[in-house]
């Protein structure tokens, strides 16, 4: 709200004087005007301050909001988070672009992102807190549809190329068939019959993947990395061979962390038919999976590093932006945004860097997972640690 002026003062219309030049004024006149939601509270959480822009917001007028706990605008399973920022105030911490949830007067729940400043007094002690709220509800929607869109052209892309797995097999499953039926010789036709079994067994093992894959996709599960790479290797396997690339893994020993496997069988899918992709002329991928210690937090890194042509040091920064590509027409440009969305869900970090030297080019993408806490470790299925040998393969 506008601050008040003392009736037994001149006013500013009156005397002609520039508000600019009352900064008091200026201040509020800008911070009533704004169209982002600007409170301020005291640190034990009580609103001292609501602007036009967040009655809007909220729905809530500032009579019926200054002198009020904060809390009234949180869901109650997320009321830890405001422990978490007064905590954080106290200390004279920043919190920049926080997204959440909160519920306006009627009981609808919306997305924002806030941004939260200390207020410190004349002696530097925080006395408060400034808020800035935006309303990222229609952002949120757009990603959520992005993010299904590209659920359903990777399962496309997926099924695609598992069909051609299972369609080669099969063709020569037929062929030996038929040669064992045209044959004149028991022996030659039970080593064809033989030769056919194996193909079939191949294809079954084909579909137990795939079956992994997209079985209780939503729930998060102990999830051993090292098997999971083979598997989506293991359905790639036949574009990497034509495409004449080999595939060399570095398995280290780890612990079993807590993902949903289904998204992560898609941001490890995205990332190896990008390699493929950049490596039209063969070459070698290089992967690696080993414990490591990210920004404090202990988890498991995988590594993916191609010897394709690379990308240009000027794309980098753009990488991950939605509907940005590099493959011209064969690109959608938002699986590797959506790769970052999927990896962040899980609270870890994905980065990518580039060479275009033309006698050292490649691109190298790191993930980084860390390990649940104990509580949703306990909680998922499983609690065996993942074998400790190490694992060397050259496939």
């Amino acid at each position: 709200m506008m601050p008040e002026q003392d009736e037994s003062s001149p006013k500013l219309e009156e005397t002609g004087t520039d508000i600019s030049d009352h900064p008091r004024f200026f201040l509020a006149a800008i911070v009533e005007s704004s169209d982002n939601a600007i409170i301020s509270k005291n640190l034990h959480g009580i609103v001292t301050s609501w602007n036009q822009a967040a009655s809007r917001m909220f729905g809530y007028t500032a009579e019926e909001m200054i002198g009020q706990p904060i809390l009234r605008l949180i869901p109650e399973e997320l009321r830890h988070e405001e422990d978490m920022i007064l905590t954080k105030l106290r200390s004279g911490e920043r919190i920049d672009h926080f997204e959440t949830t909160r519920i306006r007067k009627g009981g609808e729940r919306f997305e924002i992102s806030v941004t939260i400043s200390p207020i410190r007094d004349n002696r530097g002690r925080v006395i408060g807190a400034s808020k800035t709220a935006r309303d990222i509800s229609e952002r949120k929607k757009i990603e959520q549809v992005l993010v299904q869109s590209e659920k359903l052209a990777a399962t496309g892309r997926m099924a695609a190329t598992i069909a051609h797995e299972i369609n080669n097999p099969l063709e020569s499953v037929m062929n030996l068939v038929f040669l064992a039926r045209t044959s004149g010789s028991i022996n030659k036709a039970r080593g064809y019959l033989q030769t056919a079994e194996k193909e079939l067994e191949r294809v079954a093992h084909i579909v137990r993947q795939t079956l992994g894959y997209y079985r209780e996709t939503t729930a998060p599960a102990q999830v051993d990395l090292r098997e999971l790479m083979e598997d989506v290797l293991t359905v790639y396997q036949t574009k990497l061979s034509a495409n004449r690339i080999s595939v060399d893994c570095r398995f280290d020993n780890h612990r079993p962390i807590v993902v949903n496997k289904g998204e992560l069988v898609q941001v490890l899918s995205n990332v190896v038919a990008n390699a493929i992709d950049a490596m039209p002329q063969g070459g070698v991928l290089h992967i690696q999976i080993a414990e490591t210690t990210n920004s404090q937090k202990e988890g498991v890194q995988i590594v993916i590093q191609d010897s394709g042509t690379g990308i240009p040091q000027e794309h980098l920064s753009k990488i991950f932006e939605p509907f940005f590509t590099t493959k011209g027409n064969l690109g959608t440009g938002i699986g590797l945004w959506v790769a970052r969305q999927l990896i962040q869900k899980q609270h870890g970090q994905i980065a990518i860097t580039s060479r275009t030297d033309p006698e050292n080019s490649g691109t190298t993408l790191s993930l980084f997972i860390p390990f649940a806490d104990p509580q949703n470790a306990d909680a998922a299925e499983g609690d065996e640690a993942v074998d400790t040998d190490t694992v060397r393969s050259k496939r």
